[in-house]
């Protein structure tokens, strides 16, 4: 009998690493496209391409990408702006362009950053687009380029966009600074209406497999998480540290320096963390809920808590 062949992308990122293992449990064969191949557990189930998505070695992504069953393209360029449109939509475009007519199933990550989320109180998958850097603009190029391949027919594929991702090996260095603020008695006076759109990284991976075995979902777009007050995601952090706050910094002041910083230095990556502090808009699960069977963790206070820990 034929085995199930399985395609991962970012097979040693926070998501790849937990598909990849799901299916070696499984028993499927698993081909995996990586930039170190190193840092890929090998196993009689696992075949490696060592490629980079920035300067594509053609012949190796067609032969990765051959006969495959489902592909879960997970890998992005999050920091080096330089690299992002390569990889991100570059890659993605070679991917699905060689899956034409195939019979396999790309399951995509983007972004819920794709959104605009001026526009609404609630972000649901028609809502309005507008991207605040070059990340979100790679993953809203990528979408659009799948779903011009849908229109013919010619690509079976299902994107999930995932909102900011609680791992313990996260990128994102947003709960580290606001750990570092509390170990110097500082905090942050946030008005209650600011939202933190998250969701952890194991309800992602649930997702992703679960969409994967639904025919329904082919050729859609769902959007994943839960919200909660950040000044009460930020109080969390505060009582698992300890110790007492001597001074807050005023929320209008800490929006003022970025919108400075931004406007002396140019860097980019401010204007995300701007809107990070001052987003009053909730995402919406009930898509991806009504079409799979998924329970949705919103308890991050025992995240937060293995988090600090193992940072200290």
């Amino acid at each position: 009998m034929k085995k199930f062949r399985v395609g991962i992308t970012g097979a040693s990122g926070i998501l790849g690493k937990k598909v990849f293992e799901y299916f070696i449990v499984k028993g499927a064969e698993v081909s995996v496209l990586t930039r170190e191949s190193k840092k890929i557990n090998n196993h009689a189930q696992v075949k490696i391409y060592e490629i980079d998505l920035n300067t594509p070695d053609l012949l190796k992504i067609k032969d990765f990408v051959k006969n495959l069953d489902l592909l879960f393209h997970l890998a992005s360029e999050l920091r080096d702006e330089s690299k992002m449109m390569a990889v991100n939509y570059g890659g993605t475009k070679i991917l699905a362009d060689m899956l034409l007519g195939k019979k396999t199933h790309l399951i995509y990550t983007s972004s819920i950053g794709v959104f605009d989320f001026s526009k609404s109180k609630i972000i649901k998958e028609n809502s309005t687009k507008s991207q605040i850097n070059l990340y979100e603009k790679t993953k809203l190029l990528s979408e659009d380029y799948l779903f011009k391949l849908r229109q013919g027919g010619k690509l079976n594929f299902i994107i999930l966009r995932p909102s900011i991702i609680l791992d313990i090996d996260m990128k994102s260095k947003i709960i580290d600074n606001f750990v570092f603020l509390n170990y110097y008695k500082i905090g942050l006076n946030i008005p209650k209406s600011v939202v933190l759109n998250f969701i952890q990284s194991r309800d992602v991976v649930s997702a992703l497999i679960k969409l994967s075995q639904q025919k329904k979902a082919v050729g859609k777009a769902f959007n994943l998480s839960t919200s909660v007050s950040l000044k009460l995601f930020a109080l969390e952090i505060e009582k698992i540290i300890g110790g007492k706050v001597y001074y807050r910094i005023p929320h209008k002041l800490l929006l003022m320096f970025f919108k400075l910083y931004i406007l002396i230095t140019g860097k980019r990556k401010f204007i995300s963390l701007k809107s990070f502090f001052s987003s009053f808009s909730k995402v919406s699960s009930e898509k991806i809920q009504d079409s799979i069977d998924i329970k949705i963790d919103d308890n991050y206070s025992e995240f937060l808590k293995s988090y600090i820990e193992l940072k200290r």
